[in-house]
């Protein structure tokens, strides 16, 4: 049957659509003007809820509501999310592929949704690739064993280069916001005449200059080391979460509490001052008062130390508990925190290392959220 016959007679188009629906191949969803779900088509969409909105089933759509919006202005464009996590449950790793379609006649959204690979099925089938080219090397030449190492240690360091580059490049913001709340300080100590003010600013300012060359100099070194244990050091912690509160250039009326009981203990230094300013920093960016109460507590034990950050703000919809970890995703609209970024790197930050993080936060029963952060302390072993 050519093309011409398939236009005249089309069902076996159809015949073959409601085939690999079946399979799960796709799945369509439509969606009215307010993004709220009125139809669905296919096994592959059936956890998609109807007379709702898409981002209730989506978590990882929210905040892209405005940019499916644009469809409607600009009829000939799609919007393709590739490898997005339903988050259906903590068993479910599926992964899915979404093209978002207008459809001007209909004044509706198309919803295209198809099966993609999980990021754990291209790890494998890579890790396989890997191990077959190096038992081939290893029958041509006995020095492969060790040609497959170096191989792997320079993959790791350009890995590592990689990362905390991104790393560098947004965990600077929070220390220059803090140098521009100096400066503003030094600008009007100057116009009231206030010398000593302003001597002591210009020395806060030098201090956190040199905090920011310190934190780029130690993660660079980190991303470029050889082993973990190279870099083991003995941290006081309670001295490193107290030089991270002083560093922040938050306002007055915002209180933080640093309490429990905070070791001195051999572990990596940068990674861990990375975690704990984001966190505490997230807690100040996202609250919705002037007055705030945050609370950084520490218990430990031999092998872990576990950081809880309390704050008395909005709190998270148990929802969007898993979506807030995920890359370039936030629930704020303020340009301030419009890249999303912060939580999805203290999450990677810590799993990397062998530890958890998980968030506590419910609005409708008291306000506030609790992120707690489990940190191994022996990390020779991960």
């Amino acid at each position: 049957m050519d093309s011409d016959d398939l236009i005249s007679n089309p069902a076996p188009l159809v015949a073959a659509g409601q085939v690999m629906a079946k399979r799960k191949a796709f799945g369509l969803v439509w969606m009215d003007q307010d993004l709220v779900v009125r139809a669905r088509y296919g096994v592959l969409v059936d956890f998609v809820k109807i007379d709702a909105l898409v981002t209730e089933t989506l978590f990882p759509l929210v905040g892209l509501e405005e940019d499916l919006r644009s469809l409607q202005t600009d009829t000939d464009r799609v919007v393709y999310l590739p490898g997005i996590a339903p988050v259906l449950a903590e068993d479910d790793t599926r992964r899915l592929n979404l093209t978002f379609f207008w459809s001007e006649p209909d004044k509706r959204y198309l919803m295209l949704v198809a099966q993609t690979l999980t990021g754990s099925d291209i790890e494998q089938e890579l890790s396989k690739q890997m191990r077959a080219r190096l038992m081939a090397e290893a029958e041509v030449a006995e020095t492969s064993r060790a040609l497959s190492k170096a191989n792997k240690e320079l993959a790791r360091v350009n890995r590592d280069l990689e990362d905390y580059a991104a790393i560098i490049s947004h965990d600077l913001k929070a220390p220059l916001r803090g140098m521009r709340y100096i400066a503003d300080d030094i600008e009007t100590a100057m116009l009231s005449g206030d010398t000593s003010a302003s001597l002591a600013n210009l020395q806060k300012l030098k201090d956190q200059s040199l905090r920011m060359s310190h934190l780029m100099t130690a993660l660079l070194d980190y991303a470029s080391a050889g082993r973990k244990t190279e870099i083991m050091e003995l941290v006081d912690t309670e001295l490193m979460v107290q030089t991270v509160v002083n560093s922040l250039g938050y306002a007055p009326t915002i209180k933080i509490a640093i309490e429990g009981a905070w070791p001195t203990a051999r572990t990596l230094r940068a990674p861990l001052d990375l975690v704990i300013r984001n966190l505490i920093d997230n807690a100040i960016k996202h609250h919705d008062k002037s007055t705030a109460h945050i609370c950084v507590r520490a218990v430990y034990d031999a092998d872990n130390l576990m950081i809880s950050f309390q704050d008395d703000g909005p709190g998270i919809d148990p929802r969007h508990h898993a979506a807030i970890l995920l890359p370039f995703r936030t629930l704020s609209q303020t340009a301030d925190t419009a890249s999303g970024m912060g939580l999805a790197l203290v999450q990677r930050t810590v799993e990397s290392y062998g530890g958890s993080i998980r968030v506590e936060s419910d609005p409708t029963t008291t306000r506030g959220s609790r992120f707690v952060v489990h940190w191994p302390l022996n990390l020779e072993s991960t």
